[in-house]
């Protein structure tokens, strides 16, 4: 595939707090939006050219993202999140509590890695689910409730400085 992705310089994101779901076709209430979507497509894009895969996503109410196929084999399940901000703005990046355990479920159950990806607006960075320390909780989320009783809930405080950068936001080529 060539093609060329970056960042697009945009206005600023939907208010998280005013989001308005989607819904799926059981009525649960689904809070994605096209920025999220395109970001979930650069970003299967990029890791599809330089881990030599295909990156397919799991269902919709999945708990976990994204699965990883090489020569028809499963080869890994990834979990994607995308933040507003830079990689150094913090020194943690939320991963919460239920997602971990799926991701473990699927590393024991499947045999196969289970990644945590993160793309910041600077760089995408990965972690391997074996080496999160769960045990670094606290609860996190919105002080309001968005979206659901999930809005409040125990995350996981993963160290960017653990995560492996895959590349930078901006200018990648393929």
């Amino acid at each position: 595939m060539n093609s060329h992705l970056s960042s697009s310089k945009t206005s600023a994101p939907m208010d998280y707090y005013h989001r308005s779901p989607n819904r799926n076709s059981n009525g649960a209430p689904i809070f994605t939006n096209a920025e999220d979507r395109a970001h979930e497509l650069e970003t299967r894009h990029l890791l599809e050219n330089l881990w030599n895969c295909e990156i397919k996503p799991f269902g919709l109410l999945s708990p976990v993202d994204f699965f990883a196929l090489r020569d028809g084999m499963l080869v890994g399940v990834l979990e994607l999140k995308s933040r507003s901000h830079t990689s150094t703005t913090y020194s943690t990046v939320f991963l919460n509590v239920r997602k971990w355990g799926s991701l473990m479920l699927y590393h024991l159950g499947l045999g196969c890695p289970a990644l945590f990806v993160v793309r910041f607006t600077d760089e995408y960075r990965w972690i391997n689910v074996l080496e999160i320390d769960a045990s670094q909780l606290k609860m996190g989320g919105t002080k309001h409730l968005v979206k659901s009783h999930t809005d409040i809930e125990p995350v996981i405080l993963v160290p960017v400085s653990l995560m492996q950068v895959i590349a930078p936001t901006e200018g990648v080529c393929f």
